[in-house]
């Protein structure tokens, strides 16, 4: 009866055991603010701005007289390709060349970029710049550490992820992965007053 007993004793322990493991790994999962799952390194891009296009001249032949239109065919972040023809119909001298350029670009050779799929993000001096093509739900901050949080629009099913910044105002970043939206949460290494700003198809959070 006592050997039955110890051997009862031992299941009942190792059942409670097992359902305290499974307690502290849903409300481990359950953390608003830190991402679900954590993918391969592979899945950031660091670079800097001599990777990014700058400008390309051409020259048509001699027979040209209208240009028409232009195509451009672009990569997405998701790796798809697409195709985007731009009407110009207007006349032009064939003896100059056509100057494609990326106009007023902010990008200088001291930046450093960063990518969490579905988003691309650099820093510059006391700003942010987060590229999403997608519409910011709601914004808000939280202490300790100080973080500035934004809840983007979900177009497409990502992982999500973390990244160590690990420069002057920015600490990390990290995505969350919602039903229906990404959070984008932004460490600071202190408190500032902040402002965010849109600017085509970039968040740019500026701090104080």
């Amino acid at each position: 009866m006592r050997r039955f007993s110890t051997k009862w004793a031992y299941i009942c322990g190792a059942l409670l055991a097992l359902f305290c493991i499974s307690v502290l790994f849903v409300q481990a999962r359950q953390n608003p603010f830190e991402p679900v799952v954590r993918p391969q390194e592979d899945n950031f891009i660091s670079g800097n701005a001599k990777d990014y296009f700058k400008d390309f001249d051409f020259k048509l032949p001699s027979t040209a007289r209208i240009l028409k239109s232009i195509t451009i065919t672009y990569q997405n972040i998701d790796g798809s390709v697409e195709s985007k023809t731009i009407p110009i119909d207007e006349s032009i001298d064939w003896h100059y060349p056509l100057l494609l350029t990326q106009r007023d670009a902010i990008i200088n050779d001291n930046v450093k970029y960063f990518a969490i799929k579905p988003f691309e993000f650099f820093t510059q001096g006391n700003k942010f710049y987060l590229y999403a093509d997608a519409t910011m739900i709601r914004s808000f901050v939280l202490p300790t550490p100080y973080r500035i949080v934004l809840d983007i629009e979900k177009k497409s099913d990502q992982e999500g992820g973390t990244v160590q910044l690990g420069v002057k105002y920015f600490t990390k970043v990290a995505v969350g992965v919602h039903k229906d939206f990404y959070r984008f949460v932004l460490t600071l290494d202190g408190q500032y007053p902040y402002e965010i700003e849109k600017d085509g198809d970039y968040y740019v959070i500026s701090v104080k």
